[in-house]
């Protein structure tokens, strides 16, 4: 092989290796975001009790795509929010962003998230207490009558150390956030902030998560 013949073919596969990663990083962003129907998307939302953007997601968008698309979303909750875990001779203490009656009612559904194992009820007592948490225990009791749970043992949980300790960790989850909360609710498709901007999500969730499916699951256009 000549010098000007092996100078062409190195040429010519530079070219196309080129031309290979030229068309895989200019892909249209949503070629790599599409889902088949037999995925799950998980939505993991960074929230707190007494925020009214958290009340309006959770019972005007996120329960009700639920009820909508149930067998291709899971929902993840985590109630913490813009608050701050403070740790001192062994005692934790936590600063919340609407004071302390937010960190109760946190803790509450924090408790509930931990002892109520089928996520679609667990969606519904959270969404069922966000809507008046002004008196967690009392709004506690009413949801768990509603859906025939049994609300002692969540208030118990609360007032324990336990609760402290669930809090903290959703706080750890909260502030291990990249980029970090700048706004309540923060919602992650994924695992990832980067699927869809929030103010889209906030805006139309119903009309974001469809849109990832390649073929759009029944019950996203009605």
């Amino acid at each position: 092989m000549n010098c000007r013949y092996r100078a062409v073919v190195i040429i010519v596969i530079t070219l196309s290796i080129w031309g290979v990663i030229h068309f895989i990083y200019n892909l249209p962003s949503d070629v790599s975001s599409k889902f088949d129907l037999t995925d799950k998307i998980k939505l993991t939302v960074y929230y707190e009790a007494l925020c009214t953007d958290s009340k309006f997601f959770i019972t005007r968008q996120l329960a009700p795509l639920q009820d909508k698309i149930p067998d291709h979303i899971t929902i993840e909750l985590v109630p913490y929010g813009k608050a701050v875990t403070i740790e001192s001779a062994g005692t934790i203490i936590f600063q919340c962003q609407h004071d302390e009656l937010e960190c109760y009612a946190n803790k509450i559904h924090a408790c509930v998230i931990d002892s109520v194992t089928d996520p679609s009820i667990q969606l519904k007592y959270v969404a069922c207490m966000i809507k008046n948490n002004q008196n967690p225990d009392e709004i506690a009791e009413i949801c768990g009558k509603q859906l025939n749970i049994d609300h002692l043992p969540i208030l118990i949980c609360a007032k324990e150390d336990k609760a402290s300790q669930l809090l903290k960790k959703h706080g750890e989850r909260t502030h291990a956030l990249n980029p970090p909360v700048s706004f309540i609710p923060t919602i992650e498709i994924n695992g990832s902030q980067d699927l869809a901007p929030l103010s889209k999500i906030l805006k139309n969730l119903k009309q974001t998560v469809c849109s990832l499916f390649e073929t759009r699951p029944t019950g996203c256009d009605n």
